[in-house]
């Protein structure tokens, strides 16, 4: 498992772009421009597959564990969100994907983590 680690986070990456944009996209396509919805769907998809990978082979989520995974979804959904309102869904669809994956990439590669309370 080691020795495909990065390859691993690396599909990870992307897998959390493309389903963050496709839990938007749904949002979207239900419910209008409506930014509540499009980021809870989009959250939802994204990090409900990790989370469900994760106990399936019974490790802790990586999602609570460290690193920027929600945060990047969020983005994600937020640039998606914004343009929307500007240019064309296929556009802004690509735009968020590689937006939201090139954010976690570079979590990963530099060590970027949210603050954590000390106990």
């Amino acid at each position: 498992m080691k020795r495909y680690w990065n390859l691993f986070i690396k599909f990870d990456a992307t897998g959390l772009g493309i389903f963050t944009v496709i839990g938007a996209t749904v949002g979207y396509n239900l419910f209008g421009h409506n930014f509540l919805i499009m980021s809870f769907a989009g959250i939802l998809t994204a990090i409900g597959g990790g989370i469900l990978r994760d106990v399936f082979v019974n490790q802790i989520p990586l999602v609570f564990i460290k690193e920027i995974y929600v945060t990047a979804s969020f983005s994600g959904v937020i640039i998606f969100y914004v343009l929307l309102l500007i240019v064309d869904l296929c556009i802004a669809a690509i735009f968020a994907v590689v937006y939201t994956t090139v954010i976690r990439l570079l979590a990963i590669r530099y060590g970027w983590n949210l603050p954590r309370v000390k106990t």
